[in-house]
């Protein structure tokens, strides 16, 4: 099952961080395989915290992808690549967030209570910059890059919509660029499938429970 997408998917949409993160680079676009309708009662908040956020909080499982996040954690702490982390300023810039960059309007369609968790207390901490209805991104930043995660309600057609992610990566030096390169096949064909799976795996065991509360039916 294929879990990336073309950068089309993602582009050919006005989302906020594409002018807010205008100075980033687009990595990756992926997609999840299903397809929601509004009969379904879900929307992308509740697909956060029923699928992306507990697996999120067992990233470091006894999967080979849960070993490669181990040795990333070492790696980091031994070149201190994770000290002070979320406290660098942007790449080239001197806001250390781009919750600078956020205008009025911005902050009153930001919902932060409703925020996806996708901390995990150490070199994966991703904090939120807005919670918007059918948008949300995170950010992280280390000594290396500042990195973005943006998920989205994303239309697909005939009343449908997909949940789809897209990563953005400003470096700082030409060894982010490089390290990113060399790993994207590792990326690609093992790390990030294992993600998505892992999130569906939450999702079908959690979707059944489902209160309409929980749900936001509109």
């Amino acid at each position: 099952m294929k879990f990336i997408a073309p950068n089309s998917t993602h582009t050919a949409f006005n989302w906020r961080v594409r002018t807010l993160a205008s100075d980033f680079k687009l990595e990756d676009a992926w997609e999840f395989p299903y397809e929601f309708g509004a009969q379904d009662g879900v929307d992308l908040h509740v697909f956060q915290k029923r699928a992306v956020e507990p697996m999120m909080k067992g990233i470091y499982d006894g999967s080979v992808t849960g070993l490669l996040f181990r040795v990333r954690k070492v790696f980091g702490a031994l070149f201190r690549i994770d000290k002070n982390l979320n406290h660098f300023p942007i790449p080239g810039c001197r806001e250390k967030s781009l919750r600078e960059r956020l205008q009025g309007s911005d902050f009153e369609n930001d919902t932060p209570e409703r925020a996806m968790d996708i901390s995990t207390q150490d070199y994966m901490s991703f904090l939120p910059v807005y919670t918007f209805a059918d948008e949300t991104l995170h950010e992280l930043s280390n000594s290396t890059e500042h990195a973005l995660m943006h998920y989205a309600w994303s239309p697909s057609g005939e009343g449908k919509w997909k949940v789809r992610m897209a990563v953005y990566v400003k470096h700082r030096k030409i060894f982010s660029a490089l390290y990113m390169w060399s790993i994207r096949p590792f990326r690609h064909f093992l790390v990030y499938p294992h993600i998505f799976r892992m999130c569906m795996k939450h999702w079908e065991e959690r979707k059944a429970s489902l209160s309409p509360r929980e749900i936001g039916c509109r």
